[in-house]
């Protein structure tokens, strides 16, 4: 493929990708003016954040099946014109319910375009190297949305309100799907034919992930009330009923969709539990929330103390793609994570006395291992991948994000936000506390990486384990 075709279709896997995450990145800073304007009690506010990405979950198996089946053009055609769709829906809902089913189509429209973008992405370069440099800039991405996004949500929310917002999901999807028609060519131009399908079981199975992921985000003890309880009760029953189903549909059928191949593979099953492992935490997240609540920052100047940090991370991540091209992506993603589990202590330099730019500080130099073994993971997890399922692994893929972050995520950051919210007084004692909750953020973070390393190790062997037997 020339370089300048390889380059259009990389272009258009990083909007797609992008797509979710800038979704992502300016809900929350949308959800009080939404929570005035539909005069919606908060947990009514809390459930609009986490029933779209939750029921976004539900396509996850869908969309790979389907683009192997039919090819990733036509996914991301159709996955991106439900985004902006459903953003559109979203932004003229004239009640509650309405936004609801807004965002969730948006949901499941961006995280089908991400399954298909990281498949196209996996696909355009067949060398190992150039792929891993491709992954590299691919783990850019979230940082370049973390530092422009919630700069131009936080500027529009007071000014236009949280409406005008969503002209941005929209403009992002209606660039994918553009760049789709320009760049990716049609099944049918490249003599492939997927196999024939059935949807019963990559529904059901996404339907189970749904339901997990949203039972996990319902049993947080900051939430401790009835519509919470209820609603955990809920999504534990479908996800559960969703499993057994998918259980008896497979011992029962000859041939299902469902594509277990690349999880069946020697090392699968430590890759995969390092990318939850590493969706778990995040050093990011619990800076964001120090800074909101030690040292009072608004969203908007909290946004603008990352941007050195998300900057630091955008420069590693290009370097984490380029040292993966050369020495491997599995080597790098260890000592990227042994590195981050080091750096990661850092935070216990932070006191009660420390001004601001301590914990970013803190948090710039762990970016640097963090980001940088973000693309050769990624990389790690999508050469499992058989001919014919690449965007089936990009969907188990992104199956253990979810969970890391469904699961680990919400325990560690209600661990955190506990001690965090502990004591709201401005006192000596209290800012205490908080650094203390920041402590244990760094030590959580370098545990988690630590054990991620080790993962990667055990992966590292079982995977030369297939090449020796090759040989």
């Amino acid at each position: 493929m020339p370089r300048a075709t390889a380059r259009l279709q990389v272009t258009t896997a990083f909007l797609a990708i992008a797509a979710g995450l800038v979704g992502y990145s300016s809900l929350e800073f949308m959800l009080e003016a939404i929570q005035d304007d539909f005069a919606m009690t908060p947990d009514q506010t809390i459930v609009v954040g986490q029933i779209s990405s939750g029921a976004a979950l539900v396509a996850v198996f869908l969309a790979g099946a389907l683009a192997d089946r039919l090819g990733d053009r036509r996914v991301l055609e159709a996955a991106s014109a439900l985004a902006a769709s459903g953003a559109v829906l979203a932004g003229v809902a004239p009640d509650y319910r309405v936004l609801l089913a807004g965002l969730c189509a948006s949901g499941i429209g961006t995280i089908a375009m991400a399954i298909s973008g990281v498949a196209v992405l996996n696909g355009t370069y067949p060398d190992r190297a150039d792929r891993a440099r491709a992954f590299g800039v691919f783990a850019v991405i979230a940082p370049v949305v973390s530092i422009v996004v919630p700069l131009v949500a936080g500027v529009m929310v007071p000014g236009l309100g949280w409406r005008p917002v969503v002209l941005l999901w929209v403009a992002v999807a209606a660039a994918t799907w553009v760049s789709t028609r320009r760049t990716i060519p049609p099944r049918r131009a490249t003599g492939e034919e997927g196999p024939r399908v059935e949807l019963v079981t990559p529904m059901l199975a996404g339907v189970a992930l749904a339901g997990i992921a949203l039972t996990a985000s319902f049993v947080n003890t900051n939430a401790r009330t009835d519509t919470h309880s209820t609603s955990a009760i809920i999504s534990l029953c479908v996800g559960v009923a969703a499993l057994v189903a998918l259980w008896v549909t497979m011992r029962t059928r000859r041939k299902v969709t469902l594509d277990q191949r690349s999880m069946r593979a020697r090392g699968a099953m430590s890759v995969f539990a390092v990318v939850i492992a590493v969706n778990g935490v995040n050093l990011f997240f619990f800076t964001y929330l120090l800074l909101q609540y030690r040292y009072h920052q608004s969203l908007v100047d909290t946004a603008l103390y990352l941007i050195v940090p998300q900057a630091v991370a955008a420069v590693a991540a290009v370097m984490g793609g380029r040292l993966g091209a050369r020495w491997g992506s599995t080597p790098v993603a260890i000592g990227a994570l042994a590195a981050g589990a080091v750096l990661s202590l850092g935070a216990l330099a932070v006191t009660a006395e420390s001004s601001p730019w301590v914990p970013v500080l803190v948090l710039s130099l762990a970016a640097v291992p963090i980001a940088g073994a973000v693309g050769p993971i990624t990389q790690s997890f999508m050469e499992l991948a058989p001919v014919g399922g690449v965007a089936a692994t990009s969907s188990w893929r992104t199956t253990a994000a979810n969970l890391g972050v469904a699961v680990i995520g919400v325990i560690s950051a209600t661990i955190v936000f506990d001690d965090l919210d502990a004591d709201t007084a401005q006192t000596v004692e209290a800012y205490r506390q908080q650094a203390d909750a920041f402590h244990l953020a760094g030590v959580i973070c370098a545990a988690v990486y630590l054990l991620a390393a080790g993962l990667m190790v055990v992966h590292a062997r079982r995977r030369l384990g297939v090449v020796v037997a090759g040989a």
